[in-house]
């Protein structure tokens, strides 16, 4: 008896432990009910262009259908699919950065801020992640306009499921806060997890107080990117914030440039860059297939520039690369266009294309460079508006610019980078018009090179700057003229309200309504 009461006893004993860790031992490891806050950084971080199964969904519609059309840095004769080219309108073309965005960049960025703001330790992923926020939202605002902003993200924290559009004029004012709030609370003597860091964490030279520094100088420098997007609507206040962004200092070499680090093998995944995966026979093989090329109006101003990147973006399909060889695909030219031109214009094979180290898919994404920022410089000095040298600024950004496709496979020597400048010198004694013309021309050609072909309409719609010659297609929907903005996603009607607030504040839902910023 008495073994068998020291059995039942030892069994209750062992019963009441089993009940005590019950939910430990239930939980299984590999699905944890929070993820580390640095996961979800990274995981945010490789959304920004992206997302899921198919990476470069929105980047292909946007970026490339649209945005690379538009500003004649690409052309297609498939006009009836990149529509861009035309300037004509379908719904999931035009809405894809929109639809994509808010459920998967927006909410998660929104969680991962929520997360970090209750950590004290996690100040700088904190940090990183309102910089992150402030990216994807000057993006969406950029090529929509009025669009949600201060409610996006929060159906599931706050149960706000139709959130209100707020007016670009408000969004752009809390954008810069966040930047500078967010620059002001990075600190290399806070916890800094470098793997989870997507844009300067790979740099294995970089010591935490090096890539802190970077985050403070990218925030800056995007910082002024807004400010100077203001300058027509809001003088004083582009002013104010120009000064605030050069004072606090800018990227200062292309290690400084913004753009999110892919590390994958051979096969498409949400770790591919969006873009490569498009044009990739291992994505949608889009150049393979020969369904886009260079356009015309880009690889023109290529060679008449001598810009040493001819070579390194361009190839025709037989894989020839030399600079006399290649040919741009003219602007809003059909397929029956191409058929009536003289062999051997009259097959796009013929055209050049991106060249097979442009889509390599662990390439860079790149957001702002180094080049960019400089050239924005330039510009903000030229105002009156920062100090410094312009002629100096503008010179570091062809160099630099000439050198930054390098890290797409490029060899463009220091010599080469020179003679470019040399080909192309800063009208240090010309009018303001000349020196904004080489400015922006310049913008232009290293935001082609750098696949930014959103950040290229942007800009151009500010300065207008280099002169497009517009095309004027049957059944375009802008009258013949550049489209000023992107359409909203049709399934917003009916659904969000404030869809109809947005329109009567901003006006009607056309190609050709332009943004605030974006002013005559």
């Amino acid at each position: 008896m008495l073994k068998k009461i020291t059995i039942l006893i030892a069994l209750i004993v062992t019963m009441g432990a089993c009940t005590k860790d019950f939910e430990t031992i239930n939980v299984n490891p590999n699905r944890p009910s929070s993820v580390p806050l640095d996961y979800l950084l990274a995981q945010s971080t490789l959304q920004l262009p992206g997302e899921g199964g198919d990476p470069g969904y929105r980047s292909w519609r946007t970026n490339i259908i649209y945005c690379a059309m538009m500003m004649q840095q690409m052309s297609s004769i498939e006009v009836g699919f990149y529509r861009g080219t035309v300037y004509t309108f379908q719904g999931d073309l035009s809405a894809a950065w929109f639809e994509r965005a808010y459920p998967n960049s927006i909410k998660n960025l929104v969680n991962l801020i929520d997360l970090a703001k209750k950590d004290p330790k996690a100040v700088n992923i904190l940090s990183m992640a309102r910089i992150l926020r402030v990216i994807e939202m000057a993006t969406l605002t950029d090529l929509y306009g009025d669009v949600p902003y201060s409610e996006a993200g929060l159906g599931a924290l706050t149960g706000v499921f139709s959130p209100k559009y707020d007016a670009q004029k408000d969004i752009y004012a809390d954008m810069l806060k966040e930047l500078e709030e967010a620059g002001n609370a990075l600190s290399a003597s806070a916890t800094y997890i470098k793997t989870a860091d997507l844009v300067y964490g790979n740099n294995t030279a970089n010591t935490t107080a090096q890539s802190i520094d970077k985050w403070k100088r990218a925030a800056n420098s995007l910082m002024l990117r807004l400010a100077m997007r203001m300058q027509k609507v809001d003088a004083a206040a582009a002013q104010a914030w120009a000064k605030k962004a050069t004072d606090r200092g800018l990227m200062q070499n292309n290690d400084d440039s913004f753009a999110i680090k892919y590390v994958v093998g051979t096969s498409a995944g949400a770790n591919s860059n969006p873009n490569s995966w498009n044009m990739a026979a291992v994505g949608r093989g889009i150049v393979t297939a020969d369904n886009i090329q260079w356009g015309k109006t880009y690889i023109d101003a290529l060679v008449a520039r001598k810009d040493p990147r001819l070579t390194v973006v361009s190839a025709l399909k037989n894989g020839d690369r030399s600079a006399d060889k290649q040919i741009g695909l003219p602007i809003g030219t059909d397929a029956t266009m191409l058929a009536a031109l003289p062999a051997p214009l009259n097959n796009r094979v013929n055209y050049s294309r991106m060249a097979p180290n442009m889509y390599e898919l662990g390439n860079s994404y790149f957001i702002m460079t180094y080049a960019e920022s400089e050239l924005l410089r330039a510009e903000a000095i030229e105002r009156g508006w920062a100090t410094g040298t312009a002629k100096t600024a503008y010179d570091n950004a062809l160099v630099a610019g000439a050198q930054q496709t390098n890290w797409y496979g490029g060899n463009v020597t220091a010599a080469q980078a020179n003679a470019y400048l040399a080909a192309n010198p800063y009208p240090a004694s010309g009018t303001l018009d000349a020196k904004m013309n080489a400015i922006h021309t310049e913008m232009w050609m290293t935001t082609a090179a750098t696949l930014n072909h959103i950040e290229a309409w942007a800009n151009w719609r500010r300065t207008g700057l280099p002169a497009l010659k517009p095309v004027n297609y049957p059944g375009n929907e802008t009258n013949g003229t550049i489209p000023r903005r992107l359409r909203y996603s049709q399934g917003e009607y009916g659904v969000n309200p404030g869809i109809d607030v947005a329109n009567t504040r901003q006006g009607p839902d056309l190609f050709t309504t332009r943004v605030w910023w974006d002013k005559q």
